[in-house]
C-alpha cells in the first residue's frame, strides 16, 4: 500500500531570478566562504520561515514581503544566519537550530512552537522508524515543512553528511521505502528515510512547526 503526503502549496518554494528557477534555496548564495560551507541550517530555517509567512497570517511578520526572488531570499538567509549561527561544528544539534529559530521569531514579534524528534547516534536510544514516519506525516498533514538534520548518510543516496535539508513531501510504502521529497542546493531530490535510518552511523533529527 502506498500513501503520499505533501505541503499544500509546494509551488511557493520555487525561487526565481529572471527566467531561472530553483527549488528551494541554495547555501551557495551566501556571500562569505564560511557561510557557503556551513550555511545549510540557516538555509533550511529560511525555507521554513518563508513558507510559514506565506501560508499563515500570524506568521507574516517573519517575512512580510513573501518574495521568492533570489535576492530577497538570500537576504532572509542572511537574517537567519544571525540567529541560527553555525559554530566550528556547524549547527549539529536540534537544540541549536530551535533556539536560533525561536530567537529570530521572537525578534519579529511572532511566537512559534517547534516539535523535535531526536535520532541519536546510539541505536538503542533512538525512536522507531515508525515514530519518525508519524512525525513526518503529521507535519506534512498540517502543511508544515520539516527540517531534517543528517549527520551521516549511511547508504541513502543523494544526501550530504553533516547537513540540513527541507522535507516537503513523503511517499510511504508498507514495509518498504519511506521516500522523502527534499529541497537541497536549489533542487528537489528524493531520499529513502527508512534506508537512512537503518544505516546512519551518527543519526540526526527532525524539526517542524507545531500545529497547522
Amino acid at each position: 500500500m502506498e500513501r503520499t503526503y505533501s505541503l499544500i502549496h509546494p509551488d511557493l518554494l520555487t525561487i526565481t531570478e529572471g527566467e531561472r528557477t530553483w527549488r528551494g534555496a541554495d547555501q551557495e548564495w551566501f556571500g562569505d566562504e564560511w557561510q557557503r560551507k556551513a550555511g545549510c541550517a540557516p538555509t533550511a530555517a529560511a525555507m521554513l520561515v518563508s513558507y510559514l509567512a506565506q501560508t499563515r497570517p500570524p506568521c507574516r511578520p517573519l517575512y512580510p514581503s513573501g518574495s521568492w526572488e533570489r535576492m530577497d531570499v538570500t537576504a532572509l538567509m542572511d537574517e537567519l544566519w544571525a540567529h541560527v549561527t553555525p559554530g566550528k561544528k556547524g549547527v549539529n544539534t536540534l537544540h541549536l537550530f530551535t533556539k536560533g529559530f525561536a530567537g529570530f521569531a521572537a525578534q519579529k514579534g511572532v511566537q512559534i512552537s517547534l516539535r523535535t524528534l531526536d535520532i541519536p547516534r546510539f541505536k538503542l536510544a533512538r525512536p522507531t522508524v515508525d515514530q519518525c514516519a508519524a512525525f513526518l506525516r503529521s507535519a506534512l498533514e498540517a502543511d508544515s515543512p520539516v527540517a531534517w538534520l543528517n549527520l551521516h548518510s549511511g547508504e541513502a543516496k543523494g544526501l550530504d553528511d553533516w547537513h540540513w535539508v527541507t522535507v516537503i513531501g513523503l511517499e510511504e510504502h508498507s514495509d518498504g521505502p519511506l521516500l522523502c521529497t527534499v529541497l537541497d542546493g536549489g533542487r528537489e531530490i528524493t531520499a529513502d528515510f527508512r534506508l537512512w535510518f537503518r544505516t546512519t552511523k551518527l543519526g540526526g533529527g527532525l524539526v517542524a512547526p507545531a500545529g497547522g
